[in-house]
């Protein structure tokens, strides 16, 4: 029974021990010598009841800015000569992309020949009317049906030119595809021999525009109330994964996709560097803010040591305490603290180790 005893008492004496010893950290409050220059690059911060900001990670991919995107037809139906580009590859406006021999080009240059010609010949027979009409062996009538016919041939011959302009009619059978704006090929569905049809529906090319890109992100219907235009997104990319692109929520897509149940949310991005391509893959954080509030303090703040987190008090006149800290989170810069703080209290944020150090080993 003595042993027993002895050994519980033992074991007492060790357990307040290490609890005092625990506890002198916590709350040791004292006036140490500080160099005027640890002071001087010390910085406070004060903490403050804030909102509560939380994170949330999403999937998404890399798209083309759609407003900067454009699809190319074919106009008129024939086979392909020759195409001039390849997928991925930068054109300038109205470079060529591909040449198809057409017999819808073949008709239009028929046409434009003929329109002339007959413009041609009504502008002879007109300059002959003037004549005759001024020499009084005309009538006032056939003078005017040859003004007419003139303003017709005109009328039929500006027609041709323009259908020569929209289908880029070259050497009477050659229907020209021209980039109709500067960007990157980012589809490509033709190749060198491919019959095409003008019905269909089905596009040649599409150019692209990266200067700027577009992320979308998948929300799924638990997180859907979480998400808002503006929210703050941070994205990274397997391709880089150690560069964060910093943007926001510009457009909430409110439908679901049936199929994955899940709702589109875009971040706009300037790619200036066309570093980001289209259907990248891309991890996305959204920083939220939740309907409750809690002491905030920068989280450059927080010393963790021995399991506890703490930070310094600064009473002022190198005055500090050493305050245990129950952390609720930290988001990016902001530490959320559950207790242990006061609205107002000044917490040291920059050289807190060198002083909380100072203070615990003294």
């Amino acid at each position: 029974m003595y042993l027993k005893n002895s050994i519980a008492l033992l074991a007492l004496l060790m357990c307040f021990t290490f609890t005092s010893c625990s506890d002198k950290k916590v709350k040791k409050e004292d006036t140490i010598e500080i160099s005027d220059t640890l002071i001087k690059h010390m910085s406070v911060g004060t903490a403050h009841i804030d909102k509560v900001e939380s994170e949330l990670k999403l999937t998404g991919k890399v798209v083309a800015d759609q407003s900067k995107e454009v699809n190319v037809f074919a106009l008129v139906s024939g086979v392909v000569n020759s195409v001039n580009v390849e997928l991925g590859d930068y054109v300038e406006k109205d470079q060529v992309l591909a040449i198809v021999n057409s017999a819808d080009a073949a008709d239009y240059a028929k046409q434009y020949t003929e329109a002339q010609s007959d413009y041609e010949l009504a502008k002879k027979n007109m300059q002959v009317a003037e004549d005759m009409h001024a020499s009084k062996l005309m009538s006032e009538q056939d003078y005017l049906e040859a003004q007419q016919n003139l303003n017709k041939a005109q009328a039929a011959l500006l027609k041709a030119q323009d259908l020569q302009k929209i289908y880029s009619v070259q050497n009477g059978n050659l229907y020209v595809i021209k980039a109709p704006l500067s960007g990157f090929i980012t589809e490509k569905n033709i190749t060198k021999n491919t019959q095409i049809r003008s019905d269909n529906a089905q596009n040649v090319f599409t150019i692209s525009q990266l200067n700027d890109v577009w992320v979308l992100a998948n929300v799924y219907e638990t997180d859907i109330d979480k998400v808002k235009e503006k929210d703050t997104a941070l994205i990274t990319t397997v391709a880089y994964p150690d560069k964060v692109y910093e943007g926001s929520i510009d457009k909430v897509y409110n439908v679901l996709d049936p199929l994955t149940r899940v709702m589109k949310v875009r971040v706009k991005l300037e790619n200036p560097d066309y570093a980001l391509k289209p259907e990248m893959y891309a991890r996305v954080v959204i920083t939220y803010t939740e309907p409750k509030t809690m002491i905030m303090i920068p989280a450059s703040a927080i010393v963790f040591d021995n399991s506890n987190n703490y930070v310094l008090i600064y009473g002022g006149d190198k005055k500090f305490t050493v305050q245990k800290v129950e952390l609720h989170k930290t988001i990016g810069a902001k530490a959320y603290i559950l207790s242990g703080l006061k609205e107002g209290d000044k917490v040291v944020t920059v050289n807190q180790l060198l002083i909380y150090n100072a203070l615990t080993n003294n």
